[in-house]
């Protein structure tokens, strides 16, 4: 795990490892709930303007086509969903191709992805 770039009251925002797009992110919940189903009614209250917030962040990079959020990782200690950044022009990722791609890309230095949340937290 990251450490967190961005946190409030309820969520924690981290960079990630092996990063293969400059920009993405994971949202955690602090508390220890395993899907939305499980979120007090004051974080899930909370969801849509943080997320909100993040998506506006991620596409103030620039050459940020559209931001996708995924849900991943079953049975994981927190709650969380990732934001992922589709390039601006690279339409052979919309959709729900876009984590197949991701898979596929080489990854960005740990550094570089790490700035590019740094610079998503700061626009938060």
């Amino acid at each position: 795990m990251t450490d967190a770039v961005w946190s409030d009251e309820h969520w924690t925002l981290h960079p990630p490892v092996n990063a293969r797009l400059p920009g993405t992110v994971w949202l955690a919940t602090k508390s220890h709930v395993d899907s939305f189903a499980d979120l007090p009614d004051a974080v899930a209250a909370s969801f849509g303007p943080v997320a909100a917030r993040i998506e506006r962040a991620i596409l103030s990079l620039g050459d940020v086509g559209r931001v996708h959020l995924y849900r991943r990782g079953d049975g994981g200690a927190h709650f969380h969903v990732w934001l992922i950044p589709r390039p601006l022009g690279m339409l052979e990722a919309k959709n729900h191709l876009l984590p197949l791609w991701e898979d596929v890309l080489p990854p960005v230095a740990d550094e570089e992805a790490d700035a590019a949340a740094r610079r998503v937290a700061a626009a938060m």
